[in-house]
């Protein structure tokens, strides 16, 4: 089963990228510049990377995956918060198996929460709440790559443009781990223990171009243990997406698109798809 806790903080060539951003272009030379991202970061990740920049300085608007604003919206917090419960004269003892239930009553205990906190969540309630506990104990700020030049695009009056709308999305984390339940909260108390050094790495890498790791342990581990969340989370976005992107790139504007890492590669990703329609995918370099 593939590593929960770090696919929802990044919601792959084979070899070593010389960056995280990379430039698309056609033959007549429009070209947008894509990023991938962390959603998460610790405030000593920052500054990012000097291609981030860089790419940024030479687009003329900036792409995300949704509308950061209205992600954070109370009203959305609401709804989210609706969708999260489990419908009444339910708990959730009766969608776990008792022993999955058991092991997370004892893993909440230890944390000193109450198993009464979260007995009327659905699973993937319970694996995002879990996560959000978990990141803020480590010092990791709920606003990473995403959320820094979310700030910056709105105070430079840089345009924005989405790939997803923010209904499309939430309705994509309420599918997460449907029909493997006791999976998924499995592996999320797993990954618990391991994830400060995990995270080490995957920044670290992240930080310098390098896919490999990630491509290995969070894609093809998703794609191999967890068919459903694969295809949900990532290969069906990436093809609707694809699209949209293309449309961006045919415009004389070039633009900075910005999407969870996990998006970029392996054989369903972005970076393959552009490759397998003719495109020109390259490293991004300074002053191209």
């Amino acid at each position: 089963m593939m590593k929960v806790l770090i696919a929802l903080i990044f919601l792959y060539v084979h070899l070593c990228a010389q960056s995280s951003v990379w430039k698309i272009s056609d033959k007549d030379n429009h070209a947008i510049y894509i990023a991938g991202t962390i959603h998460v970061l610790r405030s000593g990740d920052f500054p990012l990377p000097k291609e981030f920049d860089e790419a940024y300085k030479r687009s003329e608007y900036v792409v995300f995956e949704t509308d950061l604003a209205l992600a954070n919206s109370q009203t959305l917090q609401r709804t989210l918060a609706q969708k999260m419960m489990l419908p009444p004269n339910r708990n959730l003892s009766a969608v776990l198996s008792a022993k999955t239930y058991a092991k997370l009553k004892d893993y909440v205990n230890k944390q000193g929460y109450k198993i009464e906190m979260f007995d009327r969540m659905r699973p993937w309630a319970v694996i995002l709440t879990l996560s959000q506990l978990k990141l803020s104990s480590i010092g990791i700020d709920q606003n990473g790559v995403d959320g820094y030049y979310n700030r910056r695009s709105l105070a430079d009056r840089l345009p924005q443009r989405y790939l997803e709308s923010i209904e499309e999305q939430s309705a994509i984390i309420t599918e997460i781990g449907k029909g493997e339940e006791d999976a998924v909260i499995l592996q999320t108390l797993r990954d618990m223990d391991a994830f400060p050094s995990m995270m080490e790495w995957m920044v670290k890498e992240w930080r310098e171009g390098k896919t490999e790791r990630l491509k290995r342990e969070l894609v093809d581990e998703m794609r191999n243990s967890s068919p459903e969340m694969y295809r949900i989370i990532l290969k069906q976005r990436n093809e609707a997406w694809m699209p949209k992107l293309i449309a961006l790139l045919h415009e004389e504007k070039r633009g900075f698109v910005l999407v969870g890492a996990m998006h970029l590669l392996g054989r369903d990703g972005l970076l393959e798809q552009f490759r397998k329609q003719g495109y020109k995918v390259e490293y991004f370099e300074k002053g191209k």
